[in-house]
């Protein structure tokens, strides 16, 4: 029991903190009933029997004042919850009322207007609730004013910043004192520069009154008899109520101080600070005007030729400046160097005791980007080693530019190359990063220089860059100097040699940026392109290079290298291409068929002389060259050509045509049999000899295509040629050819289009232009009308040509309701080829069908895939394949019946169904428009529903018809759950088009 009650204490006590916490006015408040209005001078005294307190305000006529409404209960207590509309009237039918508002919050605020003299009473009328009486406020006294009086001016001298005494009068339209009137009141100083400061600006009447010291402090001279400076009163609420006093005249002060004005800033006479606006941004080294003037201690102007000096808190301006006040006034052109915040300050070196002053902050920013300055790089550097550098745009004075992103390049005076990185790119005007110097040398330095024109430049100190460890060689042809630093170490294009003519050939122990390192002895070899170059095999380095004279006899483009024999680590190098120029025409050379020209070797060719069929033609070449067998040009020498088989036939004496002829001949002796060619038209000019085998053997046909990969209808070689056992051509067989292709893996008949299979062999030989249009391997088996033994080629592999289509196809080609078909992409050649390995994109252009995509590449056929799920309910879906620039699409039809099937066709969805809950379709195709009736039985045979459709109506209409039946029998009654039979007859004209049944099932 003890426990129990003292639950229910701290119950008690909860509520009773919680109710102390609400607010008053909730608890205190009861019903609205009333509405009180509180004027100037009013407060709110809930719980009083006015529910207000203090004395309304005098208002003057013509000047709005604010009044409060406030919902109340009969206690005068806020009703917070209260939002009606309140309207306010008044007794005085001239004044200017407010637009009804709503309260918030129980309350409102309004302005109103009295305009016309008396006692007037303001009432508040509540719009939303008429059983609300209409609150009425104290009467409220309304004063006519029309101005202000000012006490007659009998002294015109005044002097800014003494104070003078007036008195100002509010009066109404007769010029009475308005006794009555008590308020604020605005006093200016009228000039003929505009308004002046006074001091007090602000003025409080009493009984129609105001008494006191006035003081002006904007001197106006501008008119020295009648005087252009007025005292002007008048009230903020209404401004046409004003006044103005006598006009006088108001002198400056003595001269007091020197006053600076800086671009930005205007002088303001009498004010408290002396001038108005803000010191303007300057550029860093742009001059600017200042103004210097000589006030009173009220910044009014006053003459002056005193000695002024202006000097500036940056060391890097163009002060101190020094000059003569001329009539109290002089100007400067002052320019400031150091970006930053900068004062200017003047002072009277004539007189000490006159107070000078200085500027506001005037900020710099930096001029127009005039150059690049670079860091201090600290000397010695190594090739290769990254050092710290900083870059930094700056206009003229050095100030970097702050904004400045722009990209600027690095050259070196080491070459081209010789540095990275050589485009840079500014941040803030700066750029900050690691500089690799791969040129070597004394006095290295670098330009940075931007896009303008002309471009802005900047150059670094001069340093020292000495070069990394020993890692490769250099070798140097006449014409080509050393460039350490750059990519290929060299400049320059290697001068022309004559064969057999000596030149100095440059060897140079380099580090790994192509500069010379010295103090390097090793033993180096050489070796040429020329097989027969006059170098020696070895050389030795001294101190880091050598000078050796070398010899090139073959022409044409030759080569000489180098390898370190002392390091075989040593990165070896070979020389650029030089090019030698063969000598005159001393020889002539013979080339049996297998042999190819070799200038600078011994025997001036090489490979081996193919065996040649006994009575058999074949080709021999001769060649016109200089000593060292290079081809010599131009030259039209009859040339004799023997063998040393006496049965052999010949071929008669022929001139070479531009130092080449090729002659025809046969040999008849078996074994090895010399061919010797001699010149007729110069006997001096010494002949050569080759060696020929002649053999007795069977031939055959040789084919050969290339190259070993094409894409489906581009073009490949297809060789054919009849050849004897040695491998020489016979040139007197021109049988014709027939070719067959076969796959190469499985050797079927190829499944494409050989573009040629039959031709004529020209000399033994025919090389054909092919295209085949199936992608697969291939090999074609040659044979001839000759009896040659066939041939049968190497393989090569066509692959699928450029894509040049899509296939679109779907599986099933439509689908039912919430179904999935594969959509698949069949991206093709011009052939029909598969082209594998390429982006499909699938896309559903619309539709209510899900795509989403199984392959993102063709596979190996070219086809890619996708899965569409189709909607609930009948449509098409438009799909979209897309690769390689190539569209194509496609309209997939979701639908309940085959749209292919034939009349008579029918289903229902769905089956079974729930009756009444949902119907289901019954969908049907006509081959004609007919009427149609439809019975449902039940499986006893009874009749449940019956219906007509109308021919050519939905229902009745060839084609797809949609019907549905929701489970109700003609009565409208649902059917039980079982199984019913759907029995559809349509009558055409005259005859029965179908009789169609179908099963239907209800669950309910």
């Amino acid at each position: 029991m003890v426990r129990r009650a003292s639950r229910g204490w701290q119950i008690i006590f909860a509520a009773m903190v919680w109710a102390a916490l609400l607010p008053a006015t909730a608890a205190l408040a009861g019903p609205f009933t009333r509405l009180q209005i509180l004027t100037p001078g009013e407060s709110a005294a809930p719980g009083t029997a006015s529910g207000k307190t203090g004395t309304p305000q005098a208002q003057t006529a013509g000047v709005p004042f604010t009044i409060t409404v406030r919902a109340c209960d009969s206690g005068w207590n806020l009703v917070s919850t209260v939002t009606d509309a309140v309207q306010i009237l008044a007794s005085d039918a001239s004044a200017n009322l407010p637009s009804p508002a709503q309260l918030v919050g129980g309350t409102a605020t309004f302005s109103v207007t009295f305009n016309a003299a008396g006692t007037f009473t303001i009432f508040a009328h509540d719009q939303t609730d008429g059983t609300i009486p209409d609150g009425a406020s104290a009467a409220v006294r309304s004063l006519v004013l029309q101005g202000f009086r000012f006490a007659t001016i009998s002294q015109k001298h005044e002097y800014a910043g003494v104070p003078d005494n007036t008195t100002i009068t509010a009066i109404d339209p007769s010029g009475n004192t308005v006794t009555g009137f008590s308020g604020q009141v605005h006093l200016q100083e009228i000039t003929s520069f505009g308004v002046g400061r006074i001091s007090p600006e602000f003025v409080t009447f009493s009984n129609g009154l105001w008494s006191g010291a006035v003081t002006m402090y904007r001197a106006d001279e501008s008119s020295i008899n009648r005087g252009n400076v007025n005292m002007y009163a008048f009230l903020d609420a209404a401004p046409a109520k004003n006044g103005t006093s006598d006009p006088f005249i108001v002198h400056p002060g003595p001269f007091a101080r020197a006053q600076l004005i800086v671009p930005g800033e205007t002088p303001l006479p009498g004010s408290v600070s002396g001038k108005t606006g803000s010191p303007a941004t300057q550029s860093a080294g742009r001059g600017f005007a200042v103004s210097v003037w000589a006030t009173d201690n009220w910044w009014n102007p006053v003459p002056s030729a005193d000695n002024v000096r202006i000097i500036s808190s940056d060391a890097a301006a163009n002060t101190p400046q020094t000059g003569t006040l001329s009539n109290g006034f002089r100007q400067f052109t002052v320019s400031l160097g150091t970006v930053g915040t900068q004062t200017l300050t003047v002072a009277d070196l004539t007189n000490g005791s006159i107070q000078g002053m200085t500027s506001p902050g005037i900020q710099v920013i930096p001029s127009a980007v005039a150059m690049f300055v670079v860091g201090t790089i600290a000397s010695p550097q190594t090739a290769g080693v990254p050092v710290a550098v900083t870059i930094r745009a700056t206009d003229t004075n050095g100030n970097t530019i702050p904004n400045y992103a722009g990209d600027a390049v690095l050259v070196a005076n080491t070459g081209s190359g010789s540095i990275t990185p050589e485009l840079i790119t500014f941040t803030n005007g700066v750029w900050a990063g690691a500089m690799t110097f791969k040129g070597a040398g004394g006095a290295v330095s670098f330009t940075c220089a931007d896009f303008s024109a002309p471009p802005h430049t900047g150059t670094s100190n001069s340093f020292t860059v000495n070069p990394g460890p020993f890692t490769g060689l250099e070798v140097l042809l006449p014409g080509e100097t050393a460039r350490g630093g750059t990519s290929d170490g060299r400049e320059g294009t290697p001068t022309d040699q004559t064969a057999g003519a000596t030149f100095t050939l440059t060897l140079r122990a380099v580090d790994a940026y192509w500069n010379l390192v010295p103090g390097i002895a090793d033993s180096i070899a050489l070796g040429s392109s020329d097989a027969f170059a006059g170098i020696p095999a070895h050389a030795a380095l001294a101190n880091g290079q050598a000078l050796i004279p070398a010899q090139l006899f073959r022409s044409g483009l030759q080569r000489i290298w180098a390898s370190d024999l002392t390091q075989p680590s040593i990165l070896p190098d070979t020389s650029s291409a030089v090019r030698v120029i063969g000598g005159s025409f001393a020889r002539v050379l013979v080339l049996a068929p297998g042999e190819s020209p070799a200038p600078g070797t011994t025997s001036g060719r090489t490979g081996t002389a193919t065996d040649q069929s006994i009575n058999y033609a074949f080709t021999v070449t001769v060649l016109a060259t200089d000593t060292w067998w290079n081809p010599v040009g131009g030259i039209t020498d009859v040339v004799h050509i023997s063998s040393d088989d006496p049965l052999a036939t010949l071929p008669l004496d022929q001139a070479m045509v531009d130092g080449r002829a090729d002659l025809t001949m046969r040999l008849a002796r078996g074994g090895y049999d010399q061919i010797t060619v001699a010149d007729v038209t110069r006997p001096s000019i010494q002949g050569s000899s080759t060696q020929v085998r002649a053999i007795s053997s069977g031939f055959h046909l040789e084919a050969a295509m290339s190259p070993t990969t094409v894409r489906a209808g581009e073009p490949f070689t297809l060789t054919v040629k009849v050849t004897n056992d040695a491998g020489s051509v016979i040139q007197e067989i021109n049988s014709f050819v027939t070719v067959q292709v076969q796959n190469a893996s499985t050797r079927a008949s190829g499944r494409g289009t050989l573009l040629t299979t039959q031709f004529q062999l020209l000399q033994g030989q025919r090389a054909v232009s092919e295209t085949y249009s199936f992608a697969e391997p291939i090999i074609v088996i040659a044979r001839d009308d000759a009896g040659n033994a066939p041939a049968t080629s190497n393989a090569i592999t066509i692959t699928p040509g450029a894509p040049t289509d899509i296939r679109l196809t779907s599986n099933p080609p439509w689908v039912g309701g919430n179904k999935h078909a594969t959509v698949s992409a069949r991206l093709v050649d011009a052939y029909e080829n598969g082209v594998p390995g390429q982006a499909m994109v699938f896309q559903l252009i619309s539709g209510n069908g899900t795509l989403t995509a199984i392959d993102s590449l063709t596979a190996a056929d070219g086809t890619a895939r996708a899965d569409f799920l189709s909607p609930r309910q009948p449509e098409f879906d438009h799909i979209r394949a897309s690769s390689n620039g190539i569209v194509a699409d496609m309209n997939l039809e979701t639908a309940f019946v085959d749209p292919n099937a034939p009349g008579g066709s029918v289903t229902n969805y769905p089956n079974p169904f729930h009756a009444p809950l949902e119907p289901t379709t019954i969908a049907y195709k006509l081959d004609d428009d007919a009427t149609v009736t439809l019975r449902i039985f039940t499986l006893s045979g009874d009749l449940v529903l019956h219906r007509t459709y109308v021919r050519g109506a939905v229902g009745g209409r060839s084609g797809l018809n949609e019907v549905t039946w929701d489970g109700r029998n003609g009565e409208g009654h649902v059917v039980a759950s079982g199984g019913y039979v759907a029995l559809i007859e349509a009558q055409g004209t005259g005859e029965t088009l179908h009789v169609i049944r179908r099963k239907l099932a209800v669950v309910r």
